[in-house]
């Protein structure tokens, strides 16, 4: 049993911090997400992830396709984006139970930046 304290993956790094711009999310031509309220995350081996609150997402609708166990975040679930009649596969998630440490991103949603056609960040001056 592990002490109180201790990370299971000392070695695995992750840390979120709220962005402080304006975030948008372009998806076949049309904005799909706008929101002043986006969090980061930033993990060892991988490229920053922004996520943005379910309630800032517009036409669009979320098809949950799968699930998935991330052994750093907690529990996941995948989507399609459902948009103008057109379906998007594998192209965002979210951790609806994430663990203790992750909290703050329970509600919202991050795009693969591939999938999507921009990720756009505004910071303010």
């Amino acid at each position: 049993m592990m002490s109180p304290g201790l990370k299971k993956h000392p070695e695995h790094k992750l840390q979120t911090e709220r962005i402080s711009g304006q975030v948008e999310v372009f998806l076949a031509g049309e904005q799909i997400a706008s929101t002043r309220n986006a969090i980061r995350l930033i993990e060892s081996g991988h490229d920053p992830v922004i996520y943005i609150p379910k309630n800032d997402l517009m036409n669009i609708d979320l098809r949950k396709f799968d699930d998935y166990m991330c052994p750093y975040k907690g529990h996941a679930e995948l989507y399609s984006i459902i948009q103008g009649g057109e379906e998007f596969h594998d192209s965002a998630f979210s951790f609806d139970r994430p663990f203790d440490e992750f909290l703050d991103l329970t509600g919202r949603v991050a795009f693969y930046p591939e999938k999507v056609e921009e990720i756009r960040v505004s910071q303010i001056l």
